[in-house]
């Protein structure tokens, strides 16, 4: 199995935090509706960053950011990142913030909250091996619905000449499964007389790619709670329900 075919999302909306395995880095970028004025890079292997003294760390401008999205961000490791609007924020930061900011990088978790006061970020983004898996922190958890539906038309795009957007019902239908642990099997897409569609799975709460992989494989044939969106004839359906 390619690991880049394995796409599962847990939403926590009580932590405002989002786990997946298989959503890179670039198609976080690409979908969310507020992008980054500028990246705090405290974990990764960006040559193409401003090194900030006072903290140790690497800062992106918004300028090179494309460069940052475009890089191979699994080759880094791990990775961790907030953004941040002006450098007299990183400037202003006091040993206590930088102590905080460093125990998130040891810990992949906040100390306390993942968003803060000096940077004022939107996001706290952690992950290991880009796509392996990611943890991430927003503000507002619900613009996270249009990096769930960008996903899933990169993924069918290409077997379709065009594409029509997804209605906002059928993705908040897919938003709210993964409230519960969504798994989208993009391994088995089908593409049958002229539709194309893609089996969605509640599986339960994982932390751990090789057991998501194993207890998808396992139970696969005998879920029953699972949908099937389907796009033919230039429109989306969903098929079955959640129990």
């Amino acid at each position: 199995m390619k690991i880049r075919n394995l796409c599962y999302i847990k939403i926590n909306k009580q932590e405002n935090m989002i786990f997946s395995c298989g959503m890179p880095f670039e198609d976080f970028m690409r979908n969310i509706s507020v992008q980054p004025d500028n990246i705090l890079l405290m974990d990764g292997e960006y040559f193409g960053g401003e090194y900030h003294l006072e903290t140790g760390f690497e800062y992106v401008e918004k300028k090179n950011l494309e460069d940052l999205i475009n890089d191979n961000v699994y080759n880094y490791g791990d990775f961790c990142w907030m953004d941040y609007k002006s450098k007299n924020q990183i400037d202003n930061i006091t040993p206590r913030e930088l102590s905080e900011l460093l125990y998130l990088v040891h810990r992949h978790e906040p100390l306390e909250s993942p968003f803060s006061s000096k940077l004022n970020n939107r996001y706290t983004y952690i992950a290991h091996d880009d796509f392996w898996w990611t943890r991430v922190y927003m503000k507002d958890i619900s613009d996270y619905r249009n990096v769930i539906k960008g996903k899933i038309l990169k993924e069918l795009k290409g077997r379709k000449r065009t594409i029509e957007d997804i209605p906002d019902e059928i993705v908040e239908v897919i938003f709210k499964g993964a409230e519960y642990g969504l798994y989208i099997d993009f391994e088995n897409v089908i593409n049958i007389h002229g539709s194309t569609g893609v089996s969605l799975f509640k599986i339960g709460d994982y932390r751990n790619y090789d057991t998501i992989h194993e207890v998808f494989n396992r139970k696969k044939n005998v879920f029953s709670n699972s949908l099937y969106l389907n796009y033919e004839k230039k429109k989306w359906s969903l098929h079955g329900e959640w129990k």
